[in-house]
């Protein structure tokens, strides 16, 4: 079980959540190993015979999550959606509205690769990131992309959002759950600034990131939700 199942399965099972979706599957590493009754995953190119898997409580959607969400805007609301598509910005942004038009307060969202290692892994486009790394003489292959922009936007634009970023004993990720309206000074306040933001802005303002261990975050997301 890998880190992303590990954090979802200790939500799911404090929560009591029933239904689960995935964005962004790929290979079904996590989602095969989330334990919640009803889960639909959601990629336009699986690599595994999704057909051993399926059934009337597991559903596989071999399309891109924007064409998923105008073609099931019935397909209710869930407990816990992992946000792990495409690793850019504006993508990101469509996924997280769509998301919570489809989940309640009781909801929890973990979204992915909110903190790139270093200024290669911010890069947007992976396979630039990868061959400017290895120009620099770096083999290694992180990329996260600007998936971090996210955080900024909630922070900035979404004031009933409150959330958490896991940044141990795994890929950092952030959590985020309905909060109580906590009001927060914009960082940007400009849709067109975050969107521009380079990995030494992020630097600059990672206290933004409100790091945190997953224990923590796990916690504090669940106390919160049992208070609505």
């Amino acid at each position: 079980m890998n880190f992303s199942a590990r954090r979802i399965n200790a939500l799911a099972g404090r929560l009591g959540v029933e239904r689960y979706l995935e964005i962004g599957v790929r290979a079904g590493a996590t989602f095969l190993d989330v334990e919640v009754p009803e889960r639909v995953a959601v990629d336009p190119g699986f690599v595994f015979d999704t057909a051993v898997h399926a059934n009337a409580m597991t559903r596989f959607h071999a399309i891109t999550s924007d064409r998923y969400f105008s073609e099931f805007p019935k397909d209710g609301d869930f407990g816990i959606v992992f946000i792990d598509g495409l690793h850019v910005f504006e993508q990101v942004v469509r996924d997280l509205t769509n998301t919570l038009a489809h989940t309640t307060r009781r909801s929890a969202i973990l979204i992915d690769d909110t903190l790139p290692d270093d200024v290669y892994s911010a890069h947007r486009q992976q396979a630039e990131a990868h061959r400017l790394r290895h120009q620099a003489g770096d083999k290694s292959n992180a990329w996260h992309g600007d998936v971090f922009k996210i955080v900024f936007l909630i922070h900035d634009f979404f004031p009933f959002l409150d959330y958490r970023t896991i940044n141990e004993n795994g890929n950092p990720q952030t959590l985020v759950w309905y909060g109580k309206g906590t009001a927060r000074k914009p960082i940007y306040d400009d849709l067109e600034a975050i969107s521009r933001m380079t990995w030494f802005d992020l630097q600059r303002h990672l206290p933004v990131l409100r790091l945190a261990k997953e224990a923590e975050a796990i916690d504090e997301c669940c106390q919160a939700i049992a208070g609505h």
